[in-house]
């Protein structure tokens, strides 16, 4: 079922093979930064990358995402020091000031797998929808990423209609596979809707049911990174020991889109 919302061009992963989870903003800053070394590294380096994919329509994705990485990487610092009690949402300055109200509104969902591609996702709750703002996925591991990014958008649509949030809308990423991608995922854009609109996951789709990782699995599948593991896949393997640690239930309620 996973299936039917992820680009045939990619690896597709078994949804068991990655944990979904919500992040701290204090965890996810790590990752980003490592992300965002990574895809200025690779356009560095001509876009060549460990599987040599930032080629044609993706070397478009990874120059989109090389432009995304220190926004998000922003948005995260911003919430992890409003949550610390640094700041406050209520005396940001701009550029975040006009988007206080989003941001107090803010939480990370991701998709995590030890060097086999992942997504972090940022999600603001509202009083009659669910937004998902941004997602970013690993730059070194772009079809993989593909993968992860298209079970993060069921995770995130299965909680919404779960919680009974019909109104699903996504802020779409560029995709070497356009519209089509978010199409297979079951979101489209808004009949008669402006150009550059959020697409609306379409009513009476069927939300794929996606299993996360149990904790025991999700050690297991980092259990194999090496202990020095750095950059983008250390990080992540870093991510996925953390949640393999907690209790399940406490990053995976299913009562709440944002929980």
């Amino acid at each position: 079922r996973v299936a039917r919302c992820c680009p045939p061009a990619a690896a597709v992963l078994p949804a068991t093979e990655y944990m979904l989870r919500q992040l701290q903003p204090a965890q996810s800053i790590g990752l980003l930064a490592a992300w965002e070394k990574a895809s200025r590294d690779l356009r560095a380096a001509g876009f060549r990358g460990p599987q040599d994919e930032a080629i044609g329509e993706r070397a478009l994705k990874l120059k989109q995402l090389a432009e995304t990485l220190p926004r998000v990487k922003s948005t995260a610092m911003i919430l992890g020091l409003c949550e610390k009690g640094s700041l406050s949402f209520e005396t940001l300055e701009e550029p975040h000031k006009s988007q206080a109200e989003t941001l107090s509104r803010t939480s990370l969902r991701a998709a995590i797998s030890a060097g086999r591609g992942s997504a972090i996702a940022f999600v603001s709750q509202w009083e009659d929808h669910v937004s998902i703002d941004a997602v970013v996925v690993n730059p070194q591991y772009l079809e993989l990423g593909e993968a992860a990014e298209a079970v993060l958008l069921a995770d995130i649509a299965q909680r919404a209609r779960a919680a009974g949030v019909a109104d699903v809308r996504l802020h779409p990423a560029y995709q070497a596979d356009g519209a089509a991608f978010y199409e297979r995922c079951g979101f489209v854009a808004a009949a008669g809707g402006a150009e550059g609109a959020p697409l609306r996951f379409a009513i009476g789709s069927e939300a794929p049911e996606v299993a996360a990782a149990e904790p025991a699995a999700a050690a297991e599948a980092v259990a194999a990174e090496p202990a020095a593991a750095t950059g983008p896949a250390g990080a992540e393997a870093g991510a996925a020991r953390e949640g393999a640690a907690e209790k399940q239930g406490s990053t995976d309620s299913t009562s709440d889109p944002r929980a």
